[in-house]
């Protein structure tokens, strides 16, 4: 059976959760650990962990994974704003254990035009120390469309990978952000020159989630812009076809698509991706 599920909310208490992953038809799920745009982090309330770990139980739902707030930048020149990034994503980790999370996923940030190479070795320091710092919890950086500088290429993935070296750094592929870096989802023989890449670039292994979103930007916009399931530029086609290569079966498939009213993933888009997925 593949593991299936969104991000949704845990507005109320931790445990809610649950509840929103089953309202959807989920069996796996992302969530923040807080706000995504406040800094404020504190540990997840421990009665919250122990109703949220028995909802997992009982439903038997799949692995959780934590997305990072937006405000991170580990390549930012500002010690302040690198300092709290760093911090959050401690915190992250921290409460990630206490879950049993597979992993914080995280936007590693933007040089803001300098050039990866100008602000590579900070990178792997703060990737570093902050897997220093934690423990029980992967960290997993996720691919960027290529926007305002961000940082995520495959080539820049596979750098960090390799210069961390440390086994608890794993990856998440984005459908949007490859797509709208340039990658045409709709072309079986595309998709077969990634896994190809992948491999080249021993980033295949690290991979442990997918984050399955439709596409509202044209191929290599470099826009981020999520659409429902098959609502897109990508559609189901090559969605279906990119998720049933055999070489990623293995993984969950996280959506983060707008839903309806913008209310985040909804059971109709679950339950398209379910039948792609069949």
């Amino acid at each position: 059976m593949r593991f299936v599920g969104g991000h949704v909310s845990i507005a109320g208490g931790l445990h809610h959760a649950i509840d929103n992953s089953l309202a959807i038809g989920g069996n796996c799920l992302q969530i923040f650990a807080g706000s995504p745009r406040l800094w404020f982090r504190k540990p997840f309330d421990a009665g919250d962990i122990e109703k949220f770990l028995s909802g997992i139980k009982k439903h038997h739902l799949g692995p959780v994974f934590i997305h990072a707030l937006y405000l991170v930048n580990l390549a930012s020149l500002g010690p302040e704003l690198f300092e709290k990034s760093i911090n959050s994503l401690v915190m992250d980790l921290q409460n990630g254990a206490r879950i049993n999370s597979a992993g914080v996923i995280i936007h590693i940030g933007s040089h803001l035009g300098a050039g990866f190479d100008s602000v590579k070795d900070q990178l792997v320091a703060g990737l570093q120390r902050i897997l220093a710092l934690t423990s029980g919890c992967d960290l997993i950086l996720e691919n960027a469309a290529g926007q305002n500088g961000k940082i995520g290429s495959l080539t820049e993935l596979s750098y960090l990978i390799e210069k961390v070296a440390d086994p608890r750094l794993k990856v998440c592929l984005d459908t949007v952000h490859l797509f709208a870096a340039g990658l045409d989802l709709r072309s079986p023989e595309e998709i077969k020159k990634l896994l190809k890449e992948l491999k080249s670039l021993k980033l295949l292994d690290r991979l442990v989630c997918l984050h399955l979103n439709d596409c509202a930007s044209d191929l290599g916009s470099h826009r981020d812009l999520h659409a429902n399931i098959g609502e897109g530029k990508i559609g189901l086609a090559g969605l279906k076809s990119f998720i049933n290569h055999q070489d990623l079966l293995h993984l969950p498939l996280i959506l983060e698509v707008p839903g309806d009213d913008k209310q985040g993933p909804n059971l109709k888009n679950i339950s398209l991706v379910k039948g792609l997925t069949s």
